[in-house]
């Protein structure tokens, strides 16, 4: 019994050694490490202050140095990654900049060299001198594309108002602007207004163009938090160029000297078919304006100046019939001078242009009496054998010149419709009885019996390709009508 009592003894510490001995190959502790900064907010107490990442053991470099990196509102921070023992530190290629939040990223897979590996996610942000909010341009005059004259009495100079006050000297390095001669600046209200006056006058009816970069600085050395920029005209005179009519255009004669003739009708609902649109300024406008119409929904066509205050735009079809369409001329539009709109130009407008539609239908001569308005519902119609003639009457809600008549009758048919062992019709004549009624006459045409209805339909097809009256009215869409042939 004490032997047995020794061995099992000797068995449970050979087991304690061997459990010891196993530990030093099998490290199941988490990876630990140390960050600088380590809390979020920390402010840096220099602006080449290195981030640095201590770890308790050591590390395979290249993969750790993957879940590293380093930013800002503005994207990635450049530096450089450096080995330390079992400290890995990042070195800024520029200087931190005071007041920008940055971020210490440390997320994704790490790897000891003992094999170990952990996936990590810490963000620690972070500040460099200072945590104070950046200056930014609050507002600046001239405003943008605007019209001056060219001295700073009469408004030729730039002030710029910041939000915080400024460092002189950094704010007019990052000041740029070309063409303008030697300047002075001035400055007030605790330099957070600066004043760009040139000393002598500017070149009239000239673009300048100016800047100011990231470069300026706060008086506390904090950068400016976005580039400022903007432009404006120089011009002799103060108008500034506008829309002062639209109207449609009645196509003239060329061979007598006169392309267009402007229409007595408005421009909010007076623009009949064929027609183009006149655009009237106060001014002689350079020729860009004729990039810069446009219309919503689109219309396409072209713009070709008429005369030195107007251009017109000569659509490549006819709008679309009762529909509501928006004319814009953009606010780029400038004149020979170079000024520009101050606003964007627009008018809604719907063209004189009614959809062309069937008002009656009469299974017979027009002559035979009224004719019976359209309806949803089946049409009764006799025929006359044994021809099996049918004669129908259309009435059109306006006239069809003669011919868009023609390409009418061409483009409607009747057709055989129940049963299907109908047999086949032939058109036999067609007789305009007025510029909108037109007789038309099939045959072949079967009887209804008393045990079996016989059913035609009638199809004129809508659309722009559809029938026209031939002056840019057409059928908004198909037209289905449906007769019962009497017995």
């Amino acid at each position: 019994m004490s032997l047995w009592i020794n061995r099992r003894i000797s068995f449970i510490f050979a087991a304690l050694l061997c459990f010891g001995s196993c530990k030093n190959f099998i490290n199941l502790e988490l990876i630990g490490f140390t960050l600088y900064p380590g809390r979020d907010n920390t402010i840096l107490p220099g602006d080449k202050t290195v981030l640095s990442i201590h770890f308790n053991t050591a590390m395979d470099q290249l993969a750790t140095q993957k879940a590293v990196s380093v930013q800002f509102l503005g994207g990635s921070v450049s530096g450089d990654l450096l080995w330390q023992g079992n400290e890995l530190r990042f070195v800024p290629l520029e200087s931190w900049l005071p007041g920008i939040r940055y971020t210490l990223n440390m997320e994704g897979a790490i790897l000891a060299r003992d094999g170990r590996e952990d996936r990590v996610k810490k963000h620690i942000a972070f500040y460099s001198l200072t945590r104070d909010a950046g200056p930014y341009v609050l507002y600046n005059t001239p405003i943008d594309g605007s019209s001056v004259g060219v001295n700073a009495d009469d408004g030729a100079y730039i002030s710029i108002v910041f939000s915080q006050p400024m460092d002189r000297q950094s704010t007019i390095d990052a000041f740029s602007i070309d063409g303008t001669g030697e300047p002075d600046f001035i400055w007030s209200e605790n330099d957070t207004v600066m004043e760009y006056r040139p000393k002598t006058n500017l070149n009239p009816w000239t673009v300048y163009r100016w800047s100011l970069s990231t470069k300026a600085k706060g008086i506390n050395g904090i950068p400016l938090g976005r580039e400022a920029s903007g432009h404006f005209v120089t011009d002799a005179d103060r108008l500034l160029p506008a829309v002062t009519e639209v109207f449609p255009l009645i196509k003239g004669n060329a061979e007598l000297g006169f392309w267009w003739i402007k229409s007595s009708a408005v421009m909010e609902n007076g623009l009949g078919s064929g027609q183009a649109i006149g655009i009237e300024f106060n001014k002689e406008m350079d020729e860009s304006v004729l990039r810069n119409v446009r219309f919503d929904p689109p219309l396409a066509g072209r713009s070709e100046m008429w005369k030195p205050h107007t251009l017109v735009f000569i659509p490549d079809r006819d709008p679309e019939p009762e529909r509501i369409y928006t004319l814009f001329v953009s606010a780029d539009s400038r004149d020979t001078n170079g000024l520009r709109m101050e606003k964007e130009f627009s008018l809604v407008f719907i063209a004189d242009i009614p959809y062309l539609n069937i008002i009656s239908l009469n299974t017979g001569s027009p002559d035979n009496g009224t004719l019976v308005p359209v309806h949803n519902g089946v049409y009764s119609a006799a025929s006359i054998q044994p021809e099996g003639i049918i004669t129908i009457s259309l009435r059109f809600s306006h006239g069809i010149d003669t011919q868009a008549q023609a390409a009418a009758v061409l483009a409607l048919r009747l057709e055989t419709f129940f049963p299907g062992t109908l047999r086949p019709i032939s058109f036999r004549s067609a007789r305009w009885w007025s510029a909108d009624t037109v007789v038309l006459q099939w045959e072949g045409i079967q009887q209804s019996s008393y045990t079996e209805k016989h059913f035609y339909r009638l199809i004129l097809p809508g659309g722009r390709s559809g029938i026209s009256d031939g002056k840019g009215s057409y059928l908004r869409e198909d037209m289905i009508f449906y007769l019962e042939i009497e017995p």
